[in-house]
């Protein structure tokens, strides 16, 4: 139905001429919302984007997961060693307690490449998760 009436409104032949993926790609977006086939809105019925486009609350607990993996060979993390570190590489409390400290500032530092460090390839999520590991080391003023 939705189909025929496509064709009715560009015409028998435009529709021959037309692309067809293209407006395959319209009718299966159509039809995926059940009441845009039917015509009709729907007020009980609101869209609802995918959860992969909703914003993620960043995860203290998968940025220490991922601080383990990548960062114990030379950083203390909040946790006891497992290896000797370096004494000049800040340690994630003594980052974490920085005046002025924010999350933000983490992630934004971190995409970039500093000196010795090694340049890890996070995702935005994952820098947001170590970012909130980092802060969650940080002490309250005394």
């Amino acid at each position: 139905m939705v189909l025929q009436s496509i064709v009715e409104m560009i015409g028998p032949t435009k529709w021959r001429a037309r692309n067809a993926a293209g407006l395959c790609a319209i009718i299966l977006a159509i039809a995926a919302v059940p009441s845009l086939a039917q015509g009709q809105p729907s007020d009980s019925e609101p869209f609802q984007a995918p959860d992969a486009t909703k914003p993620k609350k960043p995860d203290p607990q998968n940025g220490r997961v991922i601080v383990r993996a990548l960062c114990t060979n030379c950083h203390l993390i909040g946790e006891e060693p497992t290896s000797t570190v370096n004494a000049d590489v800040p340690g994630f409390p003594a980052v974490a307690n920085k005046p002025n400290q924010s999350a933000e500032h983490i992630s934004n530092w971190l995409l970039n490449s500093h000196g010795p460090m090694p340049n890890v390839h996070l995702t935005r999520s994952e820098l947001s998760d170590v970012a909130a590991y980092i802060m969650s080391l940080r002490r309250p003023k005394s």
